[in-house]
């Protein structure tokens, strides 16, 4: 018997790559990039198994779930969920899921996974598929956690300042969430963002990033671009994707001065106008080469004449209200 898979994700490389391990393995492939494509299909011919991608655009994944189980409920989803991700996934278990399988996804799990999910004589355990999924997720965190480590202390070869300060813009950046009740998968990018928010000055010369005096006008265009940098070096590895805004954008300003893009305060995510504080504010108060260190009370000041042009003024608010700059 020749079943019918239907294999969603708004990344073309990644249906293509789903659909090729699927027809290699003698099933017959169909792919979707959005929602409203899924639901046409299956409302147009017979679908053995859905692989089913959390992070849809338009329609979210948990939304499409809970409208397959409602119109087709004889369909097995399995639904492909990124690392970090727990809560998301333990949720989809509850609405439906038949299992999960986590980015990247390899071709022998997927091919085990989808086997068991076709020819299972009872619908999975609940509570085993929710176990298997925290086991794997808790493992992809290792994994992450080993991958900052590494690119800090390659970071660190060339500038030992970049590490001390990332790892205290990470402090100061938790911190700052926590007081906003942040749950905690965002608590875990604030700080991985923290620490690879300057990954992109491996780029940059050692002569520039140690140099003793000031920058020259030209030396700084230079190091304008750690950001976008920093960006291709974090994409290769899918397991980074959750911290590439706060990396491609953390010297962003409200008002649209900022580089490398421009962006003004409503394109602005959460998490990095949190890093851009937290940032700031640790580079005035750290003394460098060329300069000494601020005083405390100068560098609030300082946040307080650019809160609402360069900075979030409710998160300046915050800082000060809450003596988080005690930290």
């Amino acid at each position: 018997m020749s079943y019918h898979i239907v294999a969603t994700d708004d990344e073309a490389a990644i249906r293509k790559v789903l659909s090729i391990m699927l027809s290699r393995a003698g099933y017959e492939v169909s792919t979707c990039s959005q929602g409203s494509e899924l639901l046409t299909l299956l409302s147009q011919r017979p679908v053995d198994l859905i692989l089913l991608d959390i992070k849809m655009p338009k329609i979210s994944g948990l939304d499409l779930l809970v409208q397959i189980k409602r119109e087709w409920p004889q369909i097995p989803v399995i639904m492909v969920t990124a690392f970090g991700d727990l809560d998301t996934g333990i949720k989809a278990m509850r609405l439906g899921a038949a299992d999960y399988l986590t980015k990247p996804v390899g071709q022998q799990q997927l091919l085990k996974t989808v086997d068991e999910v076709l020819h299972a004589p009872l619908p999975p355990s609940s509570a085993h598929a929710e176990q298997r999924l925290s086991m794997a997720l808790s493992e992809l965190d290792d994994v992450r956690a080993g991958t900052l480590e590494a690119f800090s202390e390659t970071l660190a070869q060339k500038d030992s300042y970049t590490k001390e300060h990332s790892l205290r813009v990470r402090d100061l950046a938790v911190a700052i969430g926590r007081a906003l009740h942040l749950k905690e998968e965002r608590l875990n990018i604030l700080a991985g963002g923290a620490l690879l928010h300057d990954i992109g000055k491996i780029g940059i010369s050692e002569e520039i990033l140690n140099k003793p005096t000031t920058l020259t006008t030209a030396e700084y265009e230079v190091v304008k671009t750690h950001p976008e940098i920093g960006v291709r070096i974090a994409s290769h590895l899918s397991l980074l994707e959750p911290f590439l805004p706060i990396i491609t954008s953390h010297h962003e300003r409200l008002d649209g001065t900022g580089y490398p893009h421009g962006l003004t305060c409503t394109e602005i995510p959460l998490e990095v106008r949190i890093i851009s504080l937290a940032d700031a504010f640790e580079a005035m108060t750290a003394s460098r080469p060329y300069r000494d260190a601020l005083p405390v009370e100068l560098a609030i000041e300082e946040l307080k004449a650019n809160s609402g042009t360069q900075f979030d003024p409710d998160l300046v608010n915050l800082f000060i209200e809450e003596e988080l700059f005690r930290l």
